[in-house]
C-alpha cells in the first residue's frame, strides 16, 4: 500500500535516564542499547544525509537499503529555512484492510521512526523555538514490545469494527527536554492509524468506545553535539542504528511473517556477521549521564 503522505513507497513507566553521549552506558555500536534518541533536526540531515538528501528547500527522504521512516506533516524547520519533506509518512492513515494493517505494521518495526517537534529554552529572555529530530528505536526490544503490545491490544479489543490507535511519544519527551532546561509543546509526537471495515452501524466506532492511545515510554539519548570529537561519535552511532534490517532465522528458507517476528531470535543491531568480533567501542568514558546544553 502507500501511507497517506510523500512517498516513493513505502506500558512501561516513564524512564527517568537521561543519557548522554559521553556515558559509557552504550558499550559497543553492536550491543548499543538505545531506545530513543533526540538531536537537533540540522544536525540529523548533516551526519545522515545519504537518508536525507537537500536540494535547495527540498529534504528528499532515502529509505530503500537502511536509513529510517519519517512520520511528519510535509515540512519542518532546520535552522532558519523550512524544508519540504519528501518520501515521508503523514502521523494519520487509514488501513483498509489486513494487508494494509500488516505493511504499516512492519513499516514501524523494520526502521527506525523520525518524528519532528520544537523545543526552547526555559532560561532564556526571548527563546527561539529550535526543531528537533526524535529517532525512535522500534528494534530495540523494549520498544518494540510496547508497539506490538498496542497493536495487540487494539485488535484483540474489537470484534469486526473499525477502530483507531495512536502511538504517543509526547510525555518521555516532554520530560526529557525538562532535564535540559527546554520546555515543548509535543506537536508532532503522535502518530496514529484507523482500520476501517465495511459496516453499516459500527456504533462503537462512532462513539469512540473502539478509539485506543498507546504512551511509548524509554530511555533516552541525549545526542546534542557541539564539538568535533562527539559529532563523530554521533554519526557512527546514526551509522550503525540505520543500518538495513536483517532477520536470522534457524529455518533458512522461512519466509518473512509480520505476525512470527517475536519468535524469532535477533539483536537489536544485527547486521554485523556472527563471527566478527564487537567493533570498536561507540564511547570509552565510563562517567555517569549528563544532560548536555542545547546548542544554540
Amino acid at each position: 500500500m502507500s501511507f497517506k503522505g510523500n512517498r516513493s513507497q513505502v506500558s512501561r513507566p516513564v524512564s527517568a535516564g537521561i543519557v548522554s553521549i559521553s556515558s559509557g552506558e552504550l558499550y559497543t555500536l553492536t550491543t548499543c542499547n538505545c531506545e530513543i534518541a533526540v538531536l537537533p533536526v540540522e544536525l540529523l540531515f548533516e551526519l545522515q544525509s545519504p537518508y536525507f538528501q537537500k536540494n535547495d528547500n527540498t529534504i528528499t527522504v532515502h529509505n530503500h537499503q537502511g536509513g529510517y521512516s519519517v512520520f511528519c506533516d510535509g515540512k519542518v524547520e532546520a535552522g532558519r529555512e523550512t524544508y519540504t519533506i519528501r518520501n515521508y509518512i503523514e502521523r494519520s492513515n487509514q488501513l483498509n484492510g489486513h494487508a494494509d494493517y500488516k505493511d504499516y505494521r512492519e513499516t514501524l518495526l523494520t526502521k527506525p521512526i523520525v518524528l519532528f517537534t520544537k523545543a526552547r529554552k526555559t532560561n532564556q529572555e526571548s527563546p527561539r523555538d529550535k526543531a528537533f529530530a526524535v529517532i525512535v528505536n522500534t528494534r530495540h526490544p523494549n520498544i518494540r514490545a510496547e508497539i506490538e503490545k498496542g497493536m495487540n491490544n487494539a485488535i484483540t479489543s474489537v470484534w469486526g469494527e473499525s477502530y483507531s490507535l495512536q502511538f504517543d511519544f509526547q510525555r518521555v519527551i516532554k520530560q526529557f527536554f525538562s532535564t535540559v532546561n527546554c520546555d515543548t509543546d509535543g506537536e508532532g509526537l503522535t502518530i496514529s492509524f484507523e482500520f476501517k471495515v465495511d459496516a453499516l452501524f459500527d456504533i462503537s466506532y462512532l462513539f469512540g468506545f473502539s478509539k485506543r492511545k498507546a504512551a511509548v515510554n524509554g530511555k533516552v539519548l541525549n545526542l546534542f553535539s557541539a564539538n568535533e570529537e562527539k559529532r563523530k561519535k554521533v554519526k557512527m552511532f546514526l551509522d550503525k542504528i540505520s543500518e538495513p534490517y536483517i532477520r536470522q532465522s534457524s529455518v533458512p528458507d522461512r519466509r518473512m511473517s509480520l505476525f512470527s517476528m517475536g519468535s524469532i531470535d535477533e539483536e537489536v543491531f544485527n547486521s554485523v556477521p556472527p563471527n566478527m568480533g564487537p567493533r570498536m567501542s561507540l564511547l570509552e568514558s565510563s562517567h555517569p549521564p549528563i544532560a548536555e546544553e542545547l546548542t544554540s
